[in-house]
């Protein structure tokens, strides 16, 4: 069964963290989860160097910085955690790699916002989201606005959309979706963005082309799907995997959207270099597994 015992919530105390802060707790009732609020003080690069740290350190109080953290940390977590048990963490290092430390021993879900503001949201994600997104062993799921997220909440979860690419190797993620959808009793739908198919070639500029790349990406992902043993409704369109993934989830009224993680970090595979613009322009949160 699919369940997330413990929830790791990196927090820098923003206001994008505060805003995520009703996911965490609607995840945590679903599934029974033990919260771990994890704050990291990100010290200067100088600090770990060689001869020229011993300089820099003579400017930099760390204890200040960790009684101030640990403050910090107690006042975030008195402020939105008063009627759900948490636990607190507080390390000192490169945020990214203390979060991806931290979840291997204490988390099998991180829940970690994406950055950025307004219209432009859509082009940025921040650094340390992208480093956890790609050096994580669990799964982490990331949210978008709090203004977005109050339409998906967690106890509330009715459709989960599915992005796969045509490789093999996605066959997991399939897998992984068909059997939370099942255990979680939401619908499940799949989505892929057909390779070659966008503004420079259309059906009318190139049919028998178009139709080609159709046919393929619908004869291989129905070879996935009869692996998965599963029979999915799947929405195939062409242009940009975010672009289409971003459309997918609106028409679809997705309440989650589900990635494979892997697309990330392996050479090959064109959602490798797309699953970033996906977390970035989802209209509803993602799990990349």
């Amino acid at each position: 069964m699919i369940t997330f015992p413990r929830i790791l919530f990196p927090t820098d105390f923003s206001a994008q963290s505060a805003g995520i802060v009703p996911a965490v707790k609607a995840m945590a009732r679903r599934f029974s989860s033990e919260v771990t609020i994890l704050h990291v003080i990100d010290l200067p690069p100088a600090w770990y160097g060689g001869g020229e740290a011993a300089a820099w350190s003579a400017l930099i109080n760390a204890d200040r910085l960790r009684l101030e953290g640990e403050t910090a940390l107690d006042r975030f977590v008195s402020n939105h955690f008063p009627d759900l048990p948490a636990l607190r963490r507080l390390e000192q290092g490169d945020a990214a790699r203390q979060i991806v430390d931290v979840a291997q021993e204490h988390g099998s879900l991180i829940m970690m916002p994406t950055r950025g503001h307004g219209s432009f949201r859509a082009l940025l994600l921040g650094s340390v989201t992208a480093k956890v997104l790609h050096d994580a062993h669990c799964p982490v799921w990331t949210g978008v606005h709090a203004d977005e997220l109050t339409a998906h909440p967690a106890d509330s979860w009715r459709r989960v959309l599915c992005a796969l690419d045509s490789d093999p190797r996605d066959l997991s993620v399939l897998r992984w979706a068909a059997q939370f959808a099942a255990e979680q009793a939401v619908e499940l739908r799949l989505v892929h963005a057909v390779q070659g198919a966008d503004q420079t070639l259309t059906r009318e500029s190139d049919p028998g082309m178009y139709d080609f790349l159709f046919d393929t990406a619908r004869e291989q992902l129905a070879k996935m799907q009869a692996e998965a043993a599963t029979n999915l409704n799947v929405c195939l369109k062409g242009g940009s995997v975010g672009r289409v993934v971003r459309e997918a989830a609106l028409g679809y009224r997705a309440d989650l959207l589900v990635i494979g993680r892997g697309l990330m970090q392996k050479r090959l595979g064109r959602l490798r270099s797309s699953a970033y613009s996906i977390v970035r322009e989802a209209p509803c949160p993602v799990i990349s597994v």
